[in-house]
């Protein structure tokens, strides 16, 4: 885990036991990886690639990282959006804003309801997320274990029944904990731990992992809720912790 923070980096002191940087998340398996949002967390990682990172949309705190990504310039990187990703990204890394581009980078819009292959076979899925100018949340499965990413989701009108359709049966749920339930603001795009455990039950999930704190909240406020969490069985997430499934 490289980022469980949302909207803006908390590098503060009193943020730091959970991590301060923004949505990041690698996921390795028998011959390949996946990156699953590339907020400030992503810019620790090197290596020759080739490199896959699925982006849940295109908001700063979930793209920051690809500014100072060291792999673009020197390596294969796939990247996988919604649609207009490509001219978006192209508009935004690299001059004037920065002083270098995506490389040769290549972009794969893709969209609710398609699938597509990784390296070493594992198959992604799509589905549409309630957030403000949309979202995508990704499953990745190689037929025996299974994973779910769904940050950014509200449970608005009928996401949480197409969401728990989507996730049933996932060994893990990654999920959007940005707020607090006492805190939760209606028609911001994003849920709580509460919500997560209640639906990672009614999806069979075998673990939730909450992420994507808000930034107000410090390492004792998160410590708070992580106890109240893990009486219902929910985990927090932390910078450099690993899960094996």
């Amino acid at each position: 885990m490289r980022g469980v923070r949302g909207s803006v980096p908390t590098p503060a002191a009193d943020h730091l036991a959970y991590g301060g940087n923004t949505a990041c998340f690698t996921v390795d398996w028998d011959g390949g990886q996946a990156v699953l949002d590339a907020g400030t967390g992503l810019t620790g990682l090197t290596g020759a690639g080739p490199w896959h990172i699925l982006l849940s949309h295109l908001h700063m705190d979930h793209i920051a990282g690809l500014f100072g990504f060291a792999p673009l310039q020197d390596s294969t990187v796939h990247l996988y959006g919604p649609a207009g990703s490509r001219s978006l990204l192209e508009g935004l890394v690299g001059p004037p804003f920065w002083p270098v581009g995506l490389g040769q980078a290549v972009l794969h819009e893709t969209a609710p309801g398609r699938s597509f292959p990784l390296p070493g076979g594992v198959e992604v899925s799509v589905l549409a997320g309630c957030h403000p100018n949309g979202s995508l949340l990704y499953r990745l499965t190689d037929g025996e274990t299974c994973l779910v990413y769904a940050l950014d989701c509200e449970l608005a009108g009928d996401m949480a029944a197409r969401l728990t359709a989507f996730a049933q049966g996932a060994d893990l749920l990654i999920w959007d904990a940005a707020f607090a339930p006492r805190d939760l603001r209606p028609g911001w795009g994003h849920s709580t731990w509460a919500e997560g455990i209640a639906l990672g039950r009614a999806a069979e999930v075998g673990q939730v992992l909450m992420t994507h704190y808000g930034p107000d909240y410090d390492d004792r406020s998160l410590q708070a809720q992580e106890r109240l969490a893990h009486e219902a069985g929910g985990l927090f997430a932390r910078e450099g912790m690993t899960i094996e499934l």
